[in-house]
């Protein structure tokens, strides 16, 4: 086909009629004019070629509107820009040549070195160089695909808007919201108001404030939210979550939830990691433990549970300022570890134990729970154990190391390995009390409804009863004797933040 050429002459006239801005004929194949209300306008038909300074515009056919400085373009509509290497095409455009303002609709695609936009409705202002869609758009780079109802595109930046059922997709991850800001040169984005995301490995975040989340690094943010896995539960005020190592921090109002434990744990920072199913909370740290039925609440400066790395078993430890609660045991100490195992508790440091009437102290103690009740505790150097019976009487056990036998949550057996000394007292059938004092290096001490019922000593015996108007306060306790009831914690003391505990 012949094509047209147009003179030096043609392109100086439009020049000089329109300024720097005209919109220009380069080429075409066929060139007509004609009269659309009372205006001369040019259809140009056939390979069109216009340009506007660095802007070319390609098609099938147009009307060029040299009086408004604009134009009509249409079939396989292309607009390619010399200098920030973007092109857009379009079965159909209006081009204003004085705001410089792109209408294009159906099969709308925007290319440029970020990624590439689709839609079917798309008005781009060469000026400001951002593209808008408000009838749903597609925005597809190297690393994710977005979509949304209404959206922006900055391609001077290569950054995007996107709002109303927004989704971003990639291999690993989905995303859903209303608004989101988006940089494909950093595979940015930021989110506000309800999200919701999904990793393929059945990770779910949630969040009403927001997230920033980089693709790239497989990294988030999430505000005020919540990531549910298949056995880690996380929340707090922020969430900062690395996929690449698996390992999460949450800065205040912290909750982690480790579902096969059947375990929460409560503070102000916590970290986990995945790989090695380890967590670490501290700062106002307390955690809650279902045990068939009842709560164990432990509250320390610091909270680890870590899988052993040799078994399948998990323990863990609080450390400083240990306080313990659960409905038939309370309990202090420096520090304190549990075996997931076999459910038993370890107390080191200056350990106190509360169980109904009895105080239990040692060195280090060891408690062995079944059936959701307390069945033993071994009581390692410096035990004393302090029994109230009903008339306010302390009866006494001291000994090296103890084993403390439990019956529904009292003292039914002591056994004392080692400079055992006991205190109890004893009612007669007229109700007279006298008081039992002996010292024999084991021995064991049973009791029933509080009172003791049978000493059995071992080895040589020192011992002797005394009727109780011969007691003297001095003789009334062995040395060592400390009533710490006002220490023992409360539910309160140690689950300091119940308004988490939903």
């Amino acid at each position: 086909m012949k094509r047209t050429f147009f003179t030096i002459f043609l392109l100086s006239l439009a020049l000089a009629i329109q300024g720097q801005t005209a919109v220009t004929i380069k080429e075409a194949d066929k060139l007509a004019q004609q009269l659309v209300n009372g205006k001369p306008i040019q259809k140009l038909i056939g390979s069109v070629w216009l340009i506007q300074g660095n802007t070319n515009i390609y098609c099938d056919s147009a009307y060029v509107d040299k009086v408004t400085n604009s134009a009509k373009a249409f079939g396989h509509v292309k607009i390619i820009d010399t200098v920030d290497s973007l092109d857009i095409k379009g079965d159909y455009l209006e081009y204003d040549g004085n705001t410089r303002l792109a209408k294009f609709r159906d099969n709308v695609v925007l290319k440029d070195s970020a990624g590439t936009l689709y839609t079917d409705i798309l008005d781009y202002d060469r000026v400001l160089q951002v593209g808008t869609y408000r009838e749903g758009g597609k925005l597809v780079d190297t690393e994710n695909t977005l979509t949304s109802n209404l959206g922006k595109y900055f391609s001077q930046t290569k950054k995007a808007e996107f709002f109303d059922s927004v989704r971003l997709e990639n291999p690993d991850f989905f995303l859903k919201t209303d608004t989101l800001y988006y940089s494909s040169l950093t595979t940015r984005s930021r989110t506000y108001g309800p999200t919701e995301g999904y990793s393929t490995e059945g990770d779910t975040l949630t969040t009403q404030k927001g997230l920033l989340y980089i693709s790239e690094k497989s990294y988030s943010e999430v505000y005020e939210g919540k990531m549910v896995s298949i056995d880690y539960d996380i929340e707090g005020d922020t969430l900062i979550i690395d996929d690449v190592k698996k390992y999460y921090t949450a800065h205040q109002n912290v909750v982690m939830t480790s579902k096969p434990d059947s375990m929460t744990i409560f503070g102000e920072k916590g970290y986990y990691d995945k790989i090695k199913e380890d967590a670490l909370v501290h700062t106002d740290a307390y955690l809650r433990k279902m045990v068939q039925g009842d709560s164990l609440f432990i509250s320390a400066d610091s909270i680890y549970s870590k899988q052993k790395e040799d078994t399948l078993g998990k323990y863990l430890l609080a450390y400083h300022d240990v306080k313990l609660f659960k409905s038939d045991l309370q309990g202090i100490a420096d520090s304190v570890s549990y075996n997931f195992t076999d459910s038993t508790i370890y107390m080191y440091q200056d350990p106190v134990i509360w169980s109904q009437d009895s105080q239990i102290s040692a060195d280090s103690i060891n408690i062995l729970v079944k059936n959701n009740k307390i069945d033993r505790m071994d009581l390692a150097v410096s035990s004393f154990v302090i029994q109230q019976d009903s008339l306010k009487n302390f009866n006494q056990i001291k000994g090296r190391d103890m084993q403390v036998h439990f019956k529904d949550g009292m003292i039914q057996r002591t056994d004392v390995f080692g400079n055992g000394e006991s205190i109890y007292y004893i009612v007669d059938e007229l109700g007279a009390t006298s008081m039992n004092k002996t010292k024999c290096s084991n021995l064991a001490i049973y009791f029933e409804n509080s009172f003791v019922s049978e000493l059995r000593t071992y080895r040589e015996v020192d011992g002797r009863v005394i009727p109780s108007f011969e007691i003297l306060n001095p003789e009334r306790t062995l040395r060592g004797f400390s009533w710490r009831m006002s220490e023992k914690p409360k539910l309160e003391d140690v689950a300091r933040h119940l308004r988490y505990d939903k």
